[in-house]
């Protein structure tokens, strides 16, 4: 591979290819999530009048699914990948999306779209899990909160496309099979596309027991999980209800409410991408990230508590943009903890992103889902956003209870990586070299 040597440490091109196809799957994985929130309409309207009859809380469930999956396997895949390697784990955990992608698209009610869904989530998982150990091997330490910026832009895009062109559909089956079909794509590319780093990716030979203990004892990381758990679950509860918030609520009828959750996915990268480009000159990451989460609890305030109709959905999107930047900033945080060598990364992302999937399955299906819920079935709009609101507030609080953050370069990692991957080599794997 090409690479130019700054400041002593190897940077290679191939970066890009890795990056595009953390990309590419995240559109895949992460987009196809959100295909529910554009099918708002007919997923909630009565079965005896056309439409599948699902409750609030199942529309809720079905929001979230996949990240009950994550819940279940980040932190053995984020493992796995510590000691196998990146691309296995990948490949595998893409290649099971699949399955469930296409077993999708023979479903029609709540229970097969739920089943199939949680199978869809394992690439998620595996993504979710890896991308901050990813990015942190390719990327010199300044630039991985960009380099997340740019990956979650790619989610941010998924859902910006998912929200439109499934509300442009009432049938389910439709939508379903484009995401088969994406899913296929995804999975060949990174068969055909991925390779190991020449350098950093040294497996761990440490006992399982002992890797995860380290790990486990950080508070610091327990701290980032809380963060990202929230931020996560506010996420969730906003972007899973709100074309029907704005239809129900704000008089903004379905096809410009599914168009307004489109462009928010828009400014979201955008500001994903701008806040880690200024932040990378300006560092106090820690203080941006809370400052940026108390911002969007206050735009929230301002535009459920003082705007209507159409002021509504501008104010949603301009809001969009600050939570794009707390997007990356959180979840760089297992690559940035000062406590968490390079060798654990997997392992620190793996139970980063558990508590991730498991409070943004959690809390929408099992607390927001009965609060939003009312005795006639029908959704309480307000409820939706004095969640949202809440959440925000709670990520700016665990922000600050962070430590000062790293962002040095990536060859000192390396260095102790291997360091401490000799150190852990059993004495039968080096015989005879």
């Amino acid at each position: 591979m090409n690479y130019k040597t700054v400041d002593g440490e190897k940077i290679y091109g191939y970066r890009w290819v890795v990056l595009a196809l953390c990309v590419l799957a995240v559109i895949c994985v992460n987009g196809a999530t959100l295909i529910f929130a554009g099918m708002a309409v007919p997923l909630l309207t009565p079965a005896d009048a056309g439409g599948y009859g699902l409750t609030p809380q199942e529309f809720q469930i079905l929001n979230s699914c996949s990240y009950l999956t994550g819940f279940l396997f980040c932190l053995v895949t984020g493992t796995w990948a510590d000691r196998k390697g990146l691309k296995q784990v990948m490949v595998v955990g893409l290649a099971i999306s699949l399955v469930g992608a296409v077993l999708r698209c023979f479903t029609n009610d709540f229970m097969g779209m739920f089943l199939t869904s949680v199978v869809f989530g394992f690439g998620l998982a595996a993504l979710n899990a890896n991308s901050a150990k990813m990015l942190r091997l390719w990327f010199p330490g300044n630039m991985v909160g960009v380099a997340m910026g740019v990956y979650l832009a790619g989610a941010t895009v998924g859902c910006a496309l998912a929200v439109p062109i499934a509300a442009g559909f009432t049938n389910v089956t439709p939508v379903f099979i484009g995401v088969a079909v994406l899913s296929a794509v995804t999975l060949v590319a990174w068969i055909f596309l991925y390779k190991k780093h020449p350098d950093n990716e040294v497996p761990v030979y440490e006992p399982v027991a002992k890797h995860l203990g380290v790990v486990m004892k950080s508070k610091n990381l327990w701290i980032a999980c809380l963060v990202i758990g929230f931020l996560m679950a506010a996420g969730a509860v906003n972007n899973g209800n709100l074309v029907a918030w704005l239809s129900g609520a704000k008089g903004v009828d379905a096809q410009t409410a599914a168009w307004v959750s489109s462009m928010c996915n828009i400014t979201c990268s955008i500001g994903g991408i701008a806040f880690p480009i200024i932040i990378a000159k300006t560092h106090g990451e820690k203080f941006w990230l809370a400052g940026l989460a108390f911002a969007v609890a206050i735009g929230v305030g301002i535009y459920y508590f003082t705007m209507d109709g159409m002021m509504t959905a501008y104010g949603v999107i301009a809001v969009s943009i600050l939570v794009g930047g707390t997007l990356p900033l959180a979840k760089a945080l297992p690559a940035q903890l000062p406590d968490i060598k390079q060798e654990h990364m997997g392992a620190a992302g793996g139970l980063h992103s558990t508590m991730q999937n498991a409070l943004a399955f959690l809390i929408p299906s099992f607390v927001v889902g009965p609060l939003i819920t009312g005795a006639d079935g029908s959704m309480n709009f307000d409820m939706v956003q004095y969640c949202y609101m809440g959440g925000a507030v709670l990520v700016g609080l665990f922000a600050l209870a962070l430590p000062k953050l790293t962002t040095g370069g990536a060859a000192e990692g390396s260095e102790q990586a291997a360091e401490a991957s000799h150190a852990n080599v059993p004495a039968e794997a080096t015989a005879g070299k």
